[in-house]
Formats: structure tokens, sequence, C-alpha cells
């Protein structure tokens, strides 16, 4: 609504302005005049489309953060295109004051200033946009772990330290812009170093921490009075996945799958010490108990399976037999598995053989139907011509029986 005012104000003021200057509309000495109008609407048209396309460029330049990369030339920038709009300001409603001086000492016009200050916007943006590509070019490894501690989401578990590395980061691109590119340089691996290091730690919050914490609690418990070995194991395991993430922070699935593989340990570790703790307190008449309750789980086993009661074995050699019915087992299922799909193999190919043959029987048809189109209809012609000489004859006798 508010620009289809403004457009009705100015056709109202051309026509005023027009109609002023003419006192007779139909005289050839009017046509350098309104040759001159025409003009100057022209020039005031394409200038406003370009202002918008400035006001398009400032809001595309705050999504590229252009600011945070080239301060000096944003701020230049959105002076010079506030001046544009003040220049043009002045005839936007008037056409007639586009070509007025801008001050009394001056030739310069108004459309005329208006048109440098939008250039000097446009060579503000240029340059603010070229400094930037600089920066990600110089700094691109630094930017690299910036982004990734974007995408790990740092900042949630480590907010002061993200926002010193930030800080830092700025600083180089700061000497990038002042032109002390060598500088920012200079200064790029210890700001890398940092970073990586921030990544790491935040890769081992991130998938340790659970592992980590309930590791500290059975080193708080008396887990390494029962369970020793399996206390040592757990660390030793925690600190091999550290060692992983300090190699290679983003291989997250291998990490992903050594940090569940820590957990299991710590709670197997703590399984096995209350397990410990637990023969302990029983006196030496409960012995025989507690070995026969393993004794029943692994005769449960053997028989699900189907195996012979080999409970006149050791333990050990109770659970090698279980193991070795289960390989065998599963070495036969392999096998059959093979032997199935061969099978399936051969009848899909039986399958495809048979579509095949059809298929040229099916053409092979089609080939002897065609051939024998022509002989048909060259043994109904012979037919046709026999028939003619007999319908001839037969009609002549009855003419002359006729007569």
């Amino acid at each position: 609504m508010k620009k289809e005012l403004k457009l009705a104000l100015m056709l109202t003021t051309i026509t005023l302005t027009l109609a002023g200057c003419a006192s007779n509309p139909d005289s050839a000495s009017n046509l350098s005049e309104d040759a001159k109008q025409s003009e100057t609407i022209s020039q005031i048209s394409e200038f406003k489309a370009s202002l918008d396309q400035a006001e398009q460029q400032v809001s595309k330049g705050v999504e590229e953060e252009l600011d945070w990369f080239a301060a000096k030339h944003i701020e230049e920038a959105n002076k010079a295109l506030a001046e544009a709009k003040e220049y043009y300001a002045k005839f936007e409603f008037d056409p007639s004051e586009a070509n007025s001086s801008t001050g009394l000492f001056t030739s310069t016009t108004n459309i005329g200033a208006a048109k440098e200050s939008l250039n000097q916007f446009n060579s503000r943006m240029d340059k603010a946009r070229s400094l930037k590509a600089t920066s990600l070019s110089t700094l691109s490894e630094a930017f690299d772990y910036h982004a990734q501690l974007k995408k790990i989401d740092a900042e949630k578990y480590f907010p002061s330290t993200v926002k010193e590395l930030n800080t830092e980061l700025k600083k180089l691109v700061d000497q990038i812009a002042d032109e002390k590119t060598g500088d920012a340089i200079a200064a790029q691996p210890a700001l890398v170093a940092n970073q990586r290091a921030l990544e790491v730690k935040t890769v081992s919050k991130i998938y340790l921490a659970d592992a980590q914490k309930e590791l500290d609690r059975l080193i708080k418990s008396d887990i390494s009075q029962h369970a020793p070995k399996s206390l040592s194991q757990v660390s030793a395991s925690l600190n091999a996945t550290m060692a992983f993430i300090a190699a290679d922070p983003r291989a997250i699935d291998a990490i992903k799958e050594k940090a569940d593989a820590v957990l299991f340990s710590v709670k197997r570790a703590e399984r096995i010490s209350l397990t410990v703790k637990k023969l302990k307190a029983l006196s030496s008449k409960d012995y025989e108990d507690f070995v026969t309750g393993y004794e029943k789980i692994l005769f449960e086993i053997s028989y699900t399976l189907g195996t012979e009661d080999k409970r006149d074995l050791s333990f050990e050699q109770q659970g090698k037999a279980v193991v070795t019915f289960i390989n065998t087992e599963m070495k036969n299922l392999n096998e059959s598995e093979d032997i199935q799909q061969q099978l399936r193999k051969k009848l899909s190919n039986q399958v495809a053989y048979s579509k095949l043959l059809e298929e040229k029987i099916e053409k092979l048809n089609k080939d002897l139907a065609e051939l024998k189109q022509p002989l048909v209809k060259k043994e109904t012609q012979e037919k046709d011509a026999v028939a003619a000489p007999a319908e001839t004859v037969e009609s002549e006798t009855k003419m002359d029986t006729s007569n």
C-alpha cells in the first residue's frame, strides 16, 4: 500500500510538472523537455531497483556474518547506504529535484550523489566478502575446528573455553583485516592445538562421562578388595578409549562402540565383586550349595540345547562341551544355509531359463504365423482363380438355355 501511494504521488508530481512547464502540450518545442523528464524518471526507477538490491545485500550480509569478518567495511557500507537513502528521499516524490544541485557551490546532483553513495556501499560490501573469503582460506584449519566444535556443541559442556577460543579466532581475523596476515598465520597453530584439545575433551565428556562416573563409584566402594583384577581391566579399557579419542576424535562410530565396551566392563567388574563378596561371606557348609547352583545353570543350558548330561565333568569341561556343541551346530546350520542358497540359485536359474524358452517359443510361433500369411493368401487367390471360370461357364449355359 505504501509503494502504491508513493507511485501515485510520483505520477501526480510528474503530471503537474509537465503541465506547468508546457503552456501548450501540443507544441514541438516541449518534446526536448519531455524527453529529459522521461530520462530522469527512468534513472530514478533504475536507482530504486538498485537500492532494493542493496537492502537485500544487507540482509544477506547479516546471514553471512560479514560484520564478524569485516566490521569496518560493513560500518562504512551502512553509512554509504544511509547517505544514498537521504539523497533519494529528496527526489523520491519530486523527480524535478533529481537533477538539482546538492549544494550552492557544487555541480553534483542529488541523483548523482545518491548513485555515488550506492557505489561506495557496493564497493564496501565486495571488500567485506573478499576479506571473509581470505580469512576462511588463510585460517582454514582454525575454521575447520571452529565448525567441528559447533557441530558437537562444545559450548554446552565448556562455555567459557569456547568463548575464549572464539575471541582468539576473532583476533586473527582482525589481523587479516588490518593487513597483518603474517601474524595471523603465525598464531594459528597455537589456536588449532587448543581447539583440537577441546574437541578431544568434549568428545570424551559426551561418550565416556557415564563410564567414568561408574568407575569412580566403584573405586570409592570396596571393589578393589574383592575384584582388583577386574577393576584394573576396566581402568585399562577406559584409558585405551581415551587414547583412541585423542588420536581420532571424529571416529564417532568406533568411539561409541569402545565407550559401550568400557561401560560393559564396569558393570561386569561390579558383578564379579559382588559375587566374590558373597562367596567370602559364606560359611564352609554352604560351599557345596554355592557350587551346585552354578552346576545347575550349566546343566539347564546343556539340557535346553539337547546335549548329553556332562555333570560328571569339571565346570571347565562342561563349559567346553557346550561351546563345542554350539560350534558344531552352527557349522551344520551354515552348511545347510549354503545348500539352501545353492538350491535357490539353481531354482532361480531354472525359472529364468524356462522363461527364456517360453519367450523363444512365443517368438517362433509369431514368426511362423507371419510366414503362413503369404501362403494362405496365395492359396485363397488360386482357389478364386479356379472358381472364376466355372462360374463363367455356368452363366453362359444359362444364357443359351434361355435363348
